[in-house]
Order: structure tokens, then sequence, then C-alpha cells
């Protein structure tokens, strides 16, 4: 039986007052979901205010029937809303707007009312929450479709270019065709990065974990530097960024640190700039540097070829490289000392913080690293001999690889 109010059919009142109630949304909306107020006038006038008479008159046969509405009624809803996710629209706004437009249409019914309706009115509410949620389902399903498809896209448009940019392709004309800019130089990081505390908790996961750590990681350097160009797994990434005077964005120590804080585990960075055709070299190199600065210890920050530039050198097999090593024979039997040494230099020769790495005092250091001396004839307080140091750790890495 057909809901009344005044006497009337209230699905015959609302037809009737159709055009009104979507002007009344129409004008509305926009103050609530300020997106709206920013659509051009032509989409106002007609594609906006036709999904809301779809959906006033999806409702009108709701309180006609008593039945809500099919999936494929509520089809134009989910439409509606991926065009506004592929314009950017956020889906508060969407959902916002459907809210006001069904609040309208209560305040519309409302007055219509007289003294023995008090039972309809109850009846109307619960049909308009019902279709409400109905409603608001469909257009979160509609905008995240899309906006999946859309990351989807956007996702193999950088991966697109950054694979032309690292490769033989034509970058520029890859950037036009997938609609990116192309930056003249980039900064070009090359990350190695550690676990999560829940990847080696028991109990937990690893995989979860390491997907959630991710997906933080992705969503970091989208926040520090959108135009980033990346390539990531949970252990390493390969991350351009573009640099030049038009370019802002906080530099590669800023968005290491965020990527970091973001993802809850530390990242240890190498960093090279080059122009585009010098990207692939440079992450080669940053690659390499990388691989040094680890084997020296380093687990967090962002290095350059100049801060290991001695270490590196000794990586690169010589003569040199056998001889360095051998300065640390002496140590071969004492595992203590070739630890605190290695930690000292992962600590950037902090005796403190080495300390504390290794959990003993520092004067527990201090007495190593003099027994390192007396044993190797090379002074750990001695500027030059700590190079030596250094270098003989660097040389029998690469001897043993």
């Amino acid at each position: 039986m057909a809901l009344t109010l005044g006497g009337e059919p209230l699905h015959v009142q609302l037809s009737r007052d159709l055009d009104a109630i979507v002007r009344s949304v129409v004008a509305s909306v926009a103050d609530l979901a300020p997106t709206y107020a920013g659509l051009p006038r032509e989409q106002v006038l007609h594609e906006f205010a036709a999904i809301v008479a779809t959906t006033t008159r999806a409702f009108i046969e709701v309180v006609r029937t008593g039945e809500m509405p099919s999936p494929e009624d509520l089809e134009p809803m989910a439409v509606a809303a991926g065009l506004r996710a592929e314009e950017g629209f956020p889906l508060s706004d969407i959902l916002t707007a459907y809210h006001v437009g069904i609040s309208l249409v209560f305040d519309d019914v409302v007055p219509r009312a007289t003294a023995g309706d008090q039972a309809t009115l109850n009846q109307v509410y619960k049909l308009l929450l019902g279709f409400l949620a109905r409603v608001m389902e469909a257009a979160s399903r509609g905008w995240l479709a899309a906006s999946s498809e859309t990351l989807r896209e956007a996702h193999g448009a950088r991966q697109a270019l950054l694979d032309a940019v690292l490769g033989a392709d034509d970058a520029r004309a890859t950037a036009d065709r997938v609609g990116l800019r192309l930056s003249p130089e980039y900064g070009v990081m090359a990350l190695r990065i550690g676990p999560h505390p829940d990847e080696v908790t028991p109990g937990v996961e690893p995989a979860v974990a390491a997907r959630r750590k991710l997906r933080r990681l992705r969503h970091a350097l989208e926040i520090a530097q959108p135009e980033a160009l990346a390539s990531m797994t949970a252990t390493a990434a390969t991350v351009l960024v573009p640099v030049g005077a038009s370019v802002q964005h906080p530099g590669p120590e800023r968005i290491v640190q965020e990527m970091a804080r973001a993802a809850g585990a530390p990242i240890l960075a190498a960093y090279e700039a080059a122009p585009v055709a010098g990207v692939a070299d440079a992450l080669a190199l940053a690659t390499e540097v990388l691989d040094v600065a680890a084997g020296l210890g380093w687990t967090t920050g962002v290095v350059r070829l100049q801060d290991v530039a001695v270490a590196y050198q000794l990586t690169r097999p010589s003569a040199a490289t056998r001889r360095l090593a051998g300065l640390l024979a002496p140590l071969s039997d004492q595992p203590d000392l070739l630890l605190t040494l290695d930690t000292l230099a992962a600590e950037r020769l902090n005796r403190r913080r080495t300390a504390k790495a290794l959990n003993v005092h520092v004067n527990t250091v201090n007495y190593r690293l003099n027994r390192i001396r007396d044993l190797t004839g090379l002074d750990p307080a001695d500027a030059v001999d700590t190079q030596t140091l250094l270098a003989a750790l660097a040389a029998g890495r690469a001897a043993r690889e």
C-alpha cells in the first residue's frame, strides 16, 4: 500500500516537486562538499543535476513500492562516483553530496505531514536510511573501482617512464605518450630497506608486515615528491627524484628520513645526480656505493661517493687490496676486536655510539682499540692510522668477496 501524507500518495507529491528538490540539492551541496563548488557551471546544470534527479526518482520508487532499489537501479550512482574519482573528487565529498540530497528530501516531506501522519513519517525515515545506505555503498564501490584503475594507470605510466630513462627507449617520447613531465636531471637513489619489527616478531606473518611497510613507503614518497619515479620491493628500491631550479623537493636526506619514519624501518640510500642520459650509469654507481656503505656497517642515512671514496676504491681489485687486508691479520683470532673495529666504522668513528651499539662501556671500547693498536701497530686515535684501518676493513671485505 502506497504511503500517504495529508491524504495524498507521497510518491505523487514528490514526483510533482522533483525539479524543485533537484534545484535545492544542487544549490546546497557546494556549501557542505567544497569540491562541488569548483565544478564548471555546465557540469552542475546538466551532469550533476541529472544524477541528483536519478537518485531522487529512485527514492520516489522506494516510497511507492516499499522495496529497496536493485543493483541495476543503483548502477548510475556507481558510474557517477567513478567519474568523480577520475576527476580527483575525494570520496568523502561524494558521500556528503548524497547525504545532503537525502536529508533535503526528508526536509521536503516533513511539512506535508498532518497530526495523524507520525507513523508514516517514521516509515519514510526508515526507508530513507535504508536507501541512503545502499546508495552510499554503490557510490563507494564505483569510486573505489575507478580510483584503483586510475592508480594502476598512473603506476603504469611512471613505470614506463622509469624504464625508458633507465633503458634504451626514447625517454622524451615515452614521457609525451604517458603524459608525464620529463625532468632534464634526476637525483638517483639506490635504497636498502631494513625490516620492520613486525617482520621478525614471532607469530606475525612476515609477508603481511612487509606489504604494509611497502605501502607506507610508497605513500611517504608520494607525499615527499609526487613526481618521483620509483621501483620498490620490501627490501630495496630505485628512486629517481626530479632536480633543477624549477623543482621543489626536500632533498634526499629528508626524503629518506620521511620514508624511514613512515615505514618504521631503517633505510640506507646512496645518491648521485645525473642528466637523463646519464641516469643508468648513475644508478650503477649508486648501487656500488650502497654496497660499500653497507659493507662498512652503515644502515641508515644517505651516502655519496665522496663519503666512502677510499673504501670504494679499495673494493676495486688491485695488488694493494690484498696487502691492506693483511694488515688486520693479527686480529684474525680476536673476534671482539674485529667487531669493535667494524662497529666503530659503522658509527662514523664515534666511540660513545660504538659502545652503545655493542652494549658495552665506552672504557671497554677504548681498551679494545688500544689492543688493536698493540697488535697491528696502527693507532685508532691517529687520523692517518684510522684511515688505514678503515681501508684495511674495506679491502678485507673485497678480498673475501
